[in-house]
């Protein structure tokens, strides 16, 4: 029987003492940190040790409006609230230290929590890209910037809490939040980066080349632990060197993005062992684009495009998605308006993407015609073998 990770919550009855913490425990958390809680929960503050809130705590009717507003996954949410607070695994996990800062000027989006799994470990989650215009630009502005003011927003908030708390530390986020985990620990000093004893990411975008010679990256970079979609997409933006294990999906395509998507079977992912050829050519695409980018290209591209969107009333794709009937004539009638240089600069940066798409077609034909001989339809394979071939 497939599971999802709140199936997973609902029927795993081990504590941690019994079992382990693990990656499908950590995609749970990283999860849970889209749930607003900063009514209840207070940032770090320099000596301030705060008393935890445990998860069965925040189980309060009187909060929900709060907790899920503007969420695309609100109800899933709040069933995963529902979940822990019911799971002798998560019910007693401690939460405390809740920083969240949004700033349209800097462009950034960022949000952090500490949950404490025992006496001696806590698990510091990043919230990943919420639905707002200001979160996305700043994941655009990765491509080109190092660091974004959510990374170094992380990096502070891991030395502020870890000098309040004693024990060993996990850090781990989905999407951007698992980003921001890795450059915390990376960017840490030795004393600190010697009480992390993993970090977890679940589809986060890569790094830029350079980071991956890093001194502090290689300290690390054996703990770290990613996770991918079988059509990943954010995972496998920007250079991604490290090692990574692909979990299957009851989604299509980028909407594997989203963690309910992820099988979990007998309290595990299930595990392929590659991603699908659609996944892999797109990737490879991207990927040779934004190389043949000079920094500033990618700047003024991100720029120009973000000008589209942001001309319009819009503060978030939740607004474009519920009002697309009267939004979308308004962004098309955005890009008839553009300045000469802005229309210049999309189309020309746009026109090299599809020139690299073109030129990698002929390879992905030649991969799927391999393929298919390889693997005739007529014989039927059990999904999530390790043949590694997966649904497209």
């Amino acid at each position: 029987m497939s599971e999802t990770v709140i199936e997973y919550v609902k029927t795993e009855m081990r504590t941690f003492a019994e079992h382990p913490f693990h990656e499908v425990d950590s995609l749970v958390l990283s999860q849970f940190s889209y749930i607003h809680l900063g009514n209840l929960i207070a940032p770090p503050a320099e000596g301030v040790v705060r008393k935890p809130l445990t998860l069965q705590q925040l189980y309060r009717a009187e909060c929900f409006a709060h907790f899920f507003a503007d969420q695309p996954d609100a109800a899933k949410n709040r069933r995963l609230l529902a979940a822990c607070a019911a799971s002798p695994r998560f019910r007693n996990i401690g939460i405390a230290y809740y920083e969240q800062d949004f700033d349209e000027i800097r462009e950034k989006q960022f949000c952090a929590m500490t949950f404490f799994l025992s006496a001696d470990t806590a698990y510091l989650a990043f919230r990943g890209t919420d639905c707002t215009l200001v979160g996305w630009k700043e994941d655009f502005n990765m491509a080109f910037l190092t660091p974004v003011p959510s990374q170094e927003a992380a990096l502070n908030y891991t030395l502020a809490v870890a000098k309040l708390i004693r024990g060993q530390l996990i850090l781990g986020g989905h999407s951007k939040g698992g980003n921001l985990a890795v450059y915390a620990a990376m960017m840490s000093p030795a004393w600190l980066q010697n009480r992390i004893v993993s970090i977890y990411s679940h589809d986060g975008p890569g790094f830029r080349d350079n980071i991956f010679s890093s001194a502090g990256y290689l300290r690390i970079s054996d703990r770290i632990h990613k996770t991918l979609p079988q059509s990943s997409l954010v995972g496998m933006l920007l250079e991604h060197q490290e090692n990574y294990t692909i979990v299957e999906s009851t989604a299509v395509g980028i909407i594997q993005h989203n963690p309910y998507s992820w099988i979990v079977r007998d309290g595990s992912f299930v595990r392929l062992t590659t991603l699908t050829s659609g996944a892999d050519f797109l990737n490879r695409t991207l990927s040779e684009w934004l190389s043949g980018l000079a920094n500033e290209q990618r700047e003024q591209f991100v720029d120009a495009l973000y000008s589209v969107i942001s001309a319009t009333d819009l503060t978030s794709f939740t607004e474009l998605r519920d009002n697309w009937q009267t939004e979308f004539p308004a962004l098309i009638e955005n890009m008839k308006n553009m300045d000469e240089p802005t229309r210049r600069i999309l189309h020309e940066t746009l026109r090299s993407l599809m020139h690299m798409a073109v030129k990698n077609l002929p390879t992905q034909v030649q991969k799927e015609q391999s393929n298919h001989i390889r693997s005739p339809r007529s014989k039927k394979r059990k999904r999530g073998t390790t043949d590694g071939q997966s649904k497209d």
